[in-house]
């Protein structure tokens, strides 16, 4: 199942004399024979060249669709994301700060970490590269208000303004697991809010 062929020339070998595609399918081999009904991969592709990476994408993919397998992909890259997921999330310090349809959060990000990920997509040519200042922050000294904050183009920029005092000060809620796009942002919750209000 995980594209190991032919497997009598295979499982006698010694990890180095596999090249990175094989050792990624043994990975996936040896997760496959527990019957998970979700599959965890961190950064399953980082490591290897581009038509590998599709190898084991479409490998995945395959997986999921013929076993009913839930497949959980952690990465730092967005296109992949973008490629390959139905549903987005988008952590920073340990939280999620955006979630929804793939689609949604890669057409119309609202948070701006989001953003500024996004805009260094090099698939994705309509937004204006964001270059985010500072450093991340000490994850044992998360920040008051908005885990964000410190490093925000927008709060620097004059854009949230009105929010500035909640953003420095008032703590975010964790984003409950709904089917909707989310973001745990004092900004575009303000903006959500305005055009609400604007539509009712």
């Amino acid at each position: 199942m995980a594209g190991l062929r032919p497997p009598e020339r295979l499982f006698l070998r010694y990890p180095h004399e596999l090249s990175g595609g094989q050792r990624q399918r043994v990975l996936i081999a040896g997760a496959l024979a527990l019957k998970p009904e979700l599959l965890i991969a961190d950064e399953p592709v980082s490591s290897l060249d581009a038509s590998i990476r599709g190898e084991i994408l479409a490998l995945l993919l395959t997986l999921r669709a013929e076993l009913g397998l839930g497949v959980l992909v952690v990465t730092h890259d967005l296109g992949l994301a973008w490629n390959i997921a139905d549903r987005t999330a988008v952590m920073y310090l340990g939280r999620i700060v955006e979630a929804g349809p793939t689609e949604e959060v890669v057409a119309a990000p609202q948070h701006p970490y989001t953003q500024a990920l996004l805009s260094v997509v090099p698939e994705i040519d309509r937004l204006e590269p964001v270059v985010l200042e500072g450093e991340v922050p000490d994850p044992t000294r998360i920040p008051r208000g908005c885990r964000f904050h410190p490093r925000c183009p927008a709060l620097a920029s004059g854009l949230a303004v009105l929010v500035e005092d909640a953003c420095r000060t008032v703590p975010l809620p964790v984003l409950p697991a709904s089917e909707g796009h989310r973001a745990a942002c004092h900004l575009a919750a303000a903006r959500l809010e305005s055009e609400e209000w604007s539509h009712g």
